[in-house]
């Protein structure tokens, strides 16, 4: 089919429209191109005239193009799209389609924007998020931990932050009372990686100077390739070597700028880094364990001396403060919008005291809208529904809305069988989801709604 004849209106739009425009066969290939392809692909009008679209679909978006143009060719349907585009460099690029099909034409309507930048923003808001959320995961292992479960709560926090890293093992080593050697005292493996608990659970301070001299100056040790460490950390290349271990990351838990232990990552199956975000999480993580094991010997010696009973009862609740605080954070995550992911159980007194710091959080920063995140609440009772429901109507009194995210599906069971009716609260079905539609929300009130233009007929 030949191309279509234009008039001086389209001609003009096709020229100042900052996005790119174009007019597509009904079997995808291009008929006509505005200059923003250039601008945006770095192909002109030569290189994209009768080429299909799907020559420039990344593979991992090709199913789901061609399902739309299918629809396109099927019936006139107005519909969105967005795919990543291959552009001259051989880069992708993220594009936002509108796209207008008109079959007794054999044509179809493409407005296009390139949404990179915003998909990069929303993946870095992402990570930001996950990595609170994994923070206040990790933290809740201690929350009014008692002193014999004070192991378990480590050993799950390893796994968990092992996992959530993508290492082969995660190690908490103590300073003895002497400083002259570390001992592992908890590990976590993933699935097929040994344990080092017994074969070094004692390592000597002067085996690994280079590395103590850094832990004791309180920096964290970065290693992607143990092969390629310096010539002064000979010892160190040697001793992981003979482990298996590739790359790994020491990070030093300290109390009071005092060192007395280290949070190690190891990767004995293929190299490894971790990038500056990673670090920061370890920095949070040592700190926490620090707290945490700094707690477990002030117990030990409230249990023998008893005369320092009270100051020692002091440090310990402002640790519990710390770690409660850190077990509910507050992110503003977006302009007006909050996110309180919660973890674990929930009584009446804690979701007093969440409410109580919501609100006040939303006062402070006068947000529209709460996500309450409830991935990590894995069981429900008809007290723990009733403080949720509570917590929501409260918020609404503020005049905001409360949104609830990840409610797993014993959750959900528990809730339908208690009698709680959901109905009139939004709930989605993770934390994107649900970030996206306060986003769209504030939106769409933040500036005028376009005139609603009157229904092609079809």
């Amino acid at each position: 089919m030949g191309a279509p004849a234009y008039h001086a209106d389209t001609e003009r739009f096709f020229a100042v429209c900052p996005d790119p425009l174009c007019l597509l066969r009904i079997d995808g290939s291009f008929v006509r191109v505005s200059g923003a392809w250039e601008r945006t692909l770095g192909l002109s009008a030569e290189d994209l005239v009768d080429r299909n679209l799907l020559d420039l679909v990344h593979q991992d978006d090709l199913a789901s193009t061609r399902e739309q143009l299918e629809r396109l060719r099927q019936a006139p349907v107005s519909l969105g799209l967005e795919n990543r585009c291959r552009s001259r460099s051989g880069l992708y690029v993220w594009l936002s389609w509108s796209l207008l099909s008109v079959p007794g034409e054999g044509l179809i309507y493409a407005w296009a924007r390139n949404v990179g930048k915003q998909k990069r923003l929303e993946r870095a808001l992402m990570q930001r998020i996950e990595t609170k959320m994994l923070v206040a995961s990790i933290s809740a292992h201690f929350v009014n931990v008692k002193l014999a479960d004070i192991d378990r709560g480590f050993h799950a926090a390893l796994a968990e932050l092992g996992k959530a890293l993508r290492a082969d093992r995660a190690s908490l080593f103590l300073l003895s009372e002497d400083g002259r050697r570390f001992l592992r005292t908890h590990e976590w493996c993933a699935g097929g990686v040994p344990s080092l608990l017994s074969e070094r659970a004692v390592i000597a301070r002067d085996a690994v100077p280079w590395l103590t001299e850094r832990l004791f100056r309180l920096e964290l040790c970065d290693v992607p390739r143990v092969s390629e460490l310096p010539d002064e950390a000979e010892r160190e290349r040697r001793a992981f070597s003979e482990l298996g271990i590739v790359s790994l990351v020491r990070m030093p838990a300290a109390y009071a700028g005092r060192l007395i232990g280290v949070v190690g990552l190891d990767a004995v199956r293929a190299h490894r880094t971790w990038d500056k975000s990673i670090r920061a999480l370890l920095q949070v993580v040592g700190e926490m364990f620090a707290i945490t094991l700094e707690r477990k010997r002030a117990e030990e010696s409230l249990r023998e001396v008893i005369e320092q009973q009270e100051s020692l009862r002091e440090v310990i609740q402002r640790q519990e403060c710390a770690i409660q605080t850190l077990s509910t954070p507050i992110i503003q995550v977006w302009d007006s919008v909050l996110v309180l992911p919660l973890v674990g159980s929930i009584d009446r007194l804690r979701a007093s005291e969440i409410t109580e710091k919501l609100l006040r959080a939303i006062v402070e920063t006068k947000s529209r809208y709460a996500i309450v995140e409830v991935t990590g609440v894995e069981e429900v009772d008809a007290a723990t529904a009733q403080h949720l429901i509570g917590m929501l109507q409260t918020i609404e009194l503020l005049g905001a809305q409360g949104v609830v995210a990840g409610v797993q599906p014993q959750v959900a069971q528990t809730a339908s069988s208690l009698g709680f009716d959901l109905s009139s609260v939004q709930v989605h079905r993770d934390l994107q989801e649900a970030l996206r539609w306060c986003i769209r929300a504030i939106r769409a009130d933040g500036r005028p709604r376009p005139r609603r233009r009157a229904s092609r007929r079809r």
